[in-house]
């Protein structure tokens, strides 16, 4: 008996040992965490991913050559989208446009838009950046694009676009070695850097 409760004593020593920090030691950065470390879609009721940033947050991820590039997510605007009329299900219900900034010491870019690697997500659901029709600004904001190159120590502004079935939700930017960076953002407009693709929702370009 007494064997038996030495060995859980020796058992849960080394599970807290284990657990610990070393004074002293660094924790590793939750600028990009792996996609197993932080979960890529929120929760259903209101649950929010807790490493999820706000606007105005900046992120670190890395482009296409492993350089860190940081990202920061500056505004959102939600407009009507054209599919809103439609007797369809109302999938694209809002046009939401996302502004963001990338600024990098040696320059680079994300990838490519076939990469799928911006989403809008809320729950299951989910949206990419490059499915986007029927937005108010489509085609007067691809100066904009966030696949664009940016140059070494050069503040580049992007703005992505989606449909999306409801406002709120997450950003999530997911670079080529598996790092996301996730957003929650707010069920009103907010923030700045929109204004090019906002501009357009009255008007034609």
């Amino acid at each position: 008996m007494k064997k038996a409760v030495m060995v859980a004593v020796l058992a849960m020593t080394i599970a807290v040992t284990g657990c610990s920090t070393p004074e002293g030691g660094s924790q590793r950065s939750v600028d990009s965490e792996r996609p197993g470390e932080a979960g890529q879609v929120p929760g259903e009721a209101g649950a929010v991913n807790p490493m999820a940033r706000e606007i105005g947050q900046t992120v670190t991820l890395r482009d296409d050559e492993g350089r860190p590039m940081q990202v920061t997510l500056t505004g959102i605007a939600y407009r009507d989208a054209f599919a809103k009329d439609k007797t369809l299900p109302l999938t694209g219900k809002y046009a939401l446009a996302v502004a963001f900034t990338m600024n990098s010491k040696t320059g680079g870019y994300l990838g490519s838009q076939m990469d799928n690697q911006i989403k809008w997500a809320r729950g299951p659901e989910m949206a990419e950046a490059r499915d986007y029709n029927d937005a108010p600004w489509e085609g007067c904001i691809d100066t904009f694009t966030p696949y664009d190159t940016v140059k070494p120590n050069d503040e580049y502004k992007a703005i992505a676009d989606f449909n999306v079935p409801a406002k709120g939700g997450t950003l999530l930017i997911e670079d080529h070695y598996g790092s996301i960076a996730v957003w929650k953002l707010p069920t009103a407009d907010a923030g700045t850097g929109t204004e090019p693709a906002t501009k357009f929702t009255t008007q034609n370009c």
